[in-house]
């Protein structure tokens, strides 16, 4: 065989954590002397990579060149838009890495509920007061019985089946049947995060190995933390954030909103807090990059916010999503208001364990490598 080569699919030109996770993949591929190229998703050929990852060695193939010695990466989020690439390269050297696990198509990710059989929502050793409860109760459910399943599962998803929803109903239904088929197969899998690793082990009873994709470590003016200001990504919580602002009127909540990177980080580190009310479909970035710059989290526990080893926050930090939570929340955002030092001083095991991911990714690259060129 001769030198192996790394194709991960990507919805090149889109500005989400999704496609800088594939790329600094690349990037990590490379740096260690393989070939690895990012190949579009049908849909996005013929893009550029956002700018803000040319700070990546990475190169774009808009085809598979060599199929003997050819590994391909795809995330879980749109499989058939990588059916070329899955019809031409075997299970075998094929790997679905799970970074946004209800964003599949496959009903059995896109309605996952978390439970202490997948991850545990408290530290090890911490005895809590009232039982866990499975997150997000109120998230829709699957149909998962009855006659055309996958075609009523489609129709719910674009709202309907008339006329001018046809073709709609038809991709989705095509999306949904193909990402089954493509999950129960004999590929492997990776996670993003103690969240995607539960689902695979709980729902498809298979192995999923840890690969977390560090924050971008950006330098910021040296601004002063301003008072009384809590920040929230508007496109995840926006749902839930009145509940909260309504019982505290005198608190200037601030949206991430229509921003740069640089943007997003500067307003990070000069924040009092960071709340967190999203449904997280992996470990997400902005807790993380919030706590590399000092700034205390509060994080509400829905997807990957459930499992305590995405978020490690101190349990006064965590609020478990049952009734009364945005009571909870409050109390937990009045702690940091009250004594942002003490909070700072609070989460400063976060802040490590923060700043530690980048080794733990290193680490974890080499053993994935050395595990898919085994096969």
């Amino acid at each position: 065989m001769g030198s192996p080569k790394f194709y991960v699919a990507s919805p090149i030109g889109d500005r989400t954590a999704g496609p800088e996770a594939l790329t600094q993949l690349v990037d990590a591929i490379r740096r260690r002397g393989i070939e690895a190229y990012l190949i579009p998703m049908v849909n996005f050929r013929g893009r550029r990579n956002d700018p803000e990852y040319d700070i990546y060695d990475f190169d774009v193939a808009e085809e598979i060149a060599d199929h003997k010695n050819s590994y391909f990466v795809l995330s879980e989020v749109s499989p058939i838009e990588s059916y070329r690439e899955l019809k031409q390269i075997p299970r075998e050297r094929t790997w679905m890495g799970w970074f946004s696990v209800n964003n599949s198509p496959d009903p059995r990710a896109r309605y996952f509920r978390p439970s202490e059989n997948s991850c545990s929502t408290f530290p090890p050793g911490f005895i809590p007061d009232v039982p866990a409860v499975p997150a997000d109760l109120n998230l829709d459910s699957a149909i998962d019985s009855g006659l055309m399943q996958t075609i009523r599962e489609a129709k719910k998803r674009v709202g309907g089946a008339n006329l001018g929803k046809a073709k709609a109903l038809a991709t989705e239904a095509v999306s949904i049947a193909y990402a089954q088929r493509v999950v129960n197969s004999d590929i492997n899998f990776f996670a993003q995060s103690f969240y995607g690793q539960g689902f695979v082990r709980e729902i498809l009873g298979k192995h999923a190995p840890i690969i977390t994709d560090p924050i971008r470590i950006v330098d910021v003016p040296n601004l002063p933390r301003e008072r009384n200001v809590v920040l929230y990504n508007k496109v995840k919580s926006w749902s839930l954030i009145p509940d909260v602002m309504k019982l505290m009127p005198n608190v200037e909540f601030r949206a991430i909103e229509g921003m740069s990177y640089q943007q997003v980080v500067e307003a990070l580190s000069t924040a009092t807090v960071y709340l967190e009310l999203g449904h997280l479909p992996g470990r997400d970035r902005m807790p993380r990059e919030a706590a590399h710059f000092g700034t205390p989290v509060v994080c509400l526990a829905r997807g990957a916010g459930y499992c305590w080893q995405d978020v490690p926050l101190p349990v006064e930090y965590r609020v478990a999503y049952r009734e009364g939570w945005a009571n909870q929340a409050a109390i937990a955002l009045q702690r940091v208001l009250d004594d942002p030092s003490q909070a700072a001083i609070d989460q400063g095991d976060y802040r490590c364990w923060v700043a530690g991911e980048r080794d733990r990714y290193e680490i974890a690259i080499d053993q994935w490598l050395e595990l898919a060129l085994s096969r």
